[in-house]
C-alpha cells in the first residue's frame, strides 16, 4: 500500500529528515552504552541509603546502585532514541517509499511458465 504523500514534492527533504532523525537515535542509543558502562564501572556494588543510591543497575549478573538523577538519564536517553529512530522510520515511510506489505509467494504459488 502506497499513500499519496510518497509521491510528492517532499519525497527528498524526507529522506534526508528521516535519515538524519534514523541517524540521531543510532548515535543517542551508542552514547546510552556508554553512560550505562561508565556507570557499571564506577559504581558501588553495595546499596547506600544515605547517598540516595538504591536504584540497582544489572549488567549480565554485576549489580551497582545508581541514584535517582542517574536511573532517570538513563531512562531518558533510552526513550529519546527509540523515539527518534521511530519518528524517522515513520517520515520514511509516509513520505518516501510508503508502507509495503511484501508477501513472498511460496515455490508451489510461482508461475513458471
Amino acid at each position: 500500500m502506497t499513500l499519496p504523500l510518497a509521491e510528492g514534492k517532499y519525497r527528498n527533504p524526507a529522506r534526508v529528515l528521516g535519515s538524519l532523525l534514523c541517524f540521531t537515535g543510532l548515535t543517542i542509543w551508542l552514547f546510552h552504552f556508554c553512560v550505562w558502562y561508565q556507570y557499571d564501572g564506577t559504581r558501588p556494588t553495595k546499596a547506600i541509603e544515605s547517598a540516595g543510591r538504591i536504584f540497582p543497575q544489572n549488567t549480565h549478573g554485576h549489580v551497582v546502585y545508581l541514584t535517582k538523577e542517574e536511573s532517570a538519564r538513563l531512562t531518558h536517553l533510552t526513550v529519546l532514541a527509540f523515539g527518534l529512530m521511530g519518528s524517522g522510520f515513520l517520515v520514511r515511510g509516509l513520505f518516501v517509499e510508503g508502507f509495503h506489505w511484501r508477501k513472498a509467494p511460496a515455490p508451489w504459488e510461482k508461475k513458471q511458465w
